[in-house]
């Protein structure tokens, strides 16, 4: 159950969805399955841009938030990047930019 403070901006079903609350900035809270992690905007636009270069490989593969690795099938990294691309709302100075990894 989310706080009241947070609204749901992209779901996917009820274990794996994106909410967004006012604290620090607009802070997102990724719930995936039994867990949940918390990222700013500019967190959210790197994963998804991590997402979009390896789903672009072909295959699945592990994104690792922190200490935890979140792996993935294909469909479900798309699964994952539809629901960050759905639920993200970025400021106009976020979104002319972007992020890239280093490998």
């Amino acid at each position: 159950m989310e706080p009241d403070h947070t609204r749901v901006v992209a779901r996917l079903s009820e274990t794996r969805y994106l909410s967004r609350c006012a604290c620090n900035g607009g802070t997102y809270h990724l719930h995936w399955d039994a867990a949940t992690f918390r990222l700013t905007p500019e967190g959210l636009l790197f994963l998804a841009q991590v997402l979009k270069d390896l789903l672009a490989r072909g295959g699945g593969g592990v994104v690792w938030l922190g200490a935890v690795g979140l792996r993935f099938q294909e469909a479900e990294g798309q699964d994952l990047l539809r629901l960050l691309q759905q639920g993200l709302v970025l400021p106009d100075a976020l979104s002319m930019g972007y992020f890239r990894h280093l490998n």
